[in-house]
């Protein structure tokens, strides 16, 4: 029973425990919550359904039909087909099926186009995704970066705080000036400035990750820390050979590739239209009649059935004027799509050549960065040493303090800019994410 009382008392808190998420987890959650890829799903599968009405249409169409009526006044006897003048009811029952013998290949044609817009539907649901995956990773290493240098601002607040209170003391023992405080007192609250822009930095690139997933924002969350990737060297990255290979595989270049072909099946199906066509139907009927006594409703039903078998030829004499327009206009749309193709390569080729670009940039960026916080560190610690013993001036001391900062800033956004450019190029090479995570 204690055992119970205190778990119960623990819920509360155990609900508030911290979860921790990585790149992973969170393209899992955009990939089941981010409308934007659910639009691209609901597309692939309209495109489906769109597939099967097309397919249904070579089937025959089975169907059976019944009918009531009551006759009151001057009409025509169904059984005798004399006219009469008297109140009676007929009723008629019949089956039968239609269907498509030959169409020119009409059917065929819209078939193959359907499969091939399914097919790019598909491809663009993923290339949908893989560009929100881009955009997510994006955010994550944006958090990443934000709360790094948040950290880092805390840092300059820490060692703000302890000149300002070692530099009090000395003001309350008479071995320091109060012009020295207040100069103090300004690189603190300068440092408490940058602490509360680097939250407020950090707070927004949290609730952009959050909405882009789709998710309510969660103070409690953690998004773990990225690490380098050895086996993406800068030196081997190759732009043409990359765009090469992701020209053959890549989701929205086959999806602009199969929506172009499509349209050289419609342009075939409309064509169909000016070839003559075969369509056969069948039908099998009877009826009853009130007015005739002498027989039952199953014996008039047996007495009346009739059915015919039809195959009906179809020829158009002036399609083509019907047809002309719609085949330029369907040949329009192929130019159009290979348009789309075109700039969807171009697009690809420009992202593939930036990145190479920017891996190389973001690498020699980081190299110096590091190298430009060492020497400055260095250079602050005898400064502030100096500063210490009293033989420096506080304006050496904030001017080198600020210094430093800024490279600190410069080196975190290089480091996490770097880890970006790393983790985008290896899926440039792969064409999927599978170990970019």
């Amino acid at each position: 029973m204690k055992r119970f009382i205190l778990l119960f008392c623990l819920l509360p808190l155990l609900g508030q425990a911290q979860t921790k998420l990585g790149l992973a987890d969170c393209v899992d959650l955009l990939a089941k919550n981010n409308l934007i890829y659910q639009q691209g799903t609901l597309q692939a599968e309209a495109a489906q359904a769109q597939l099967r009405q097309t397919k249904s249409q070579i089937f025959p169409q089975i169907y059976i039909t019944a009918d009531q009526s009551l006759n009151l006044g001057r009409s025509i006897d169904q059984y005798t087909n004399a006219y009469i003048d008297q109140l009676y009811s007929y009723n008629s029952i019949s089956t039968g099926f239609q269907m498509p013998v030959f169409q020119g290949g009409k059917l065929a044609n819209q078939t193959r186009q359907g499969t091939l817009l399914k097919e790019s539907a598909m491809e663009n649901r993923t290339a949908v995704l893989n560009a929100q995956t881009i955009l997510l990773m994006q955010g994550y290493v944006n958090v990443l970066a934000t709360k790094a240098l948040l950290e880092a601002a805390d840092q300059q607040v820490a060692s703000s705080q302890q000149q300002v209170d070692k530099v009090q003391k000395q003001v309350d023992a008479g071995t320091a000036g109060n012009n020295l405080l207040a100069e103090i007192k300004a690189q603190f609250a300068n440092d408490k400035f940058l602490q509360v822009t680097a939250l407020s930095n950090y707070r927004t690139a949290r609730l952009a990750l959050f909405q882009r997933m789709n998710i309510t924002p969660d103070d409690n969350v953690e998004f773990e820390p990225l690490l380098p990737k050895e086996s993406i060297a800068p030196a081997a990255a190759n732009a043409s050979e990359l765009y090469e290979n992701a020209s053959k595989s890549f989701p929205e270049i086959r999806s602009a590739e199969l929506n172009r072909q499509s349209y050289k099946y419609l342009v075939k199906s409309i064509k169909a239209l000016n070839i003559p066509s075969l369509n056969l139907s069948t039908n099998v009927r009877a009826f009853y009649a009130s007015t005739n006594d002498n027989l039952d409703y199953f014996k008039q039903l047996n007495a009346t059935r009739n059915g015919y078998v039809n195959l009906g030829l179809n020829i158009p004499i002036m399609g083509r004027w019907v047809t002309r327009p719609r085949i330029e206009l369907a040949k329009v749309q192929e130019r159009q799509a290979q348009n789309t193709l075109d700039i969807t390569n171009q697009q690809l080729r420009q992202a593939i050549e930036t990145a190479v670009l920017n891996l190389n940039a973001m690498a020699d960026k980081h190299t110096a960065a590091e190298g430009q916080v060492e020497s400055l560190g260095a250079a602050f610690a005898v400064v502030e040493s100096k500063f210490n013993a009293g033989v420096s001036s506080i304006f050496e001391y904030t001017l080198s303090k600020a210094k430093l900062a800024q490279a600190q800033g410069i080196a975190i956004q290089a480091k996490y800019d770097y880890l970006m450019q790393q983790r985008l190029l290896q899926y440039y090479r792969q064409g999927h994410w599978q170990g970019v995570f």
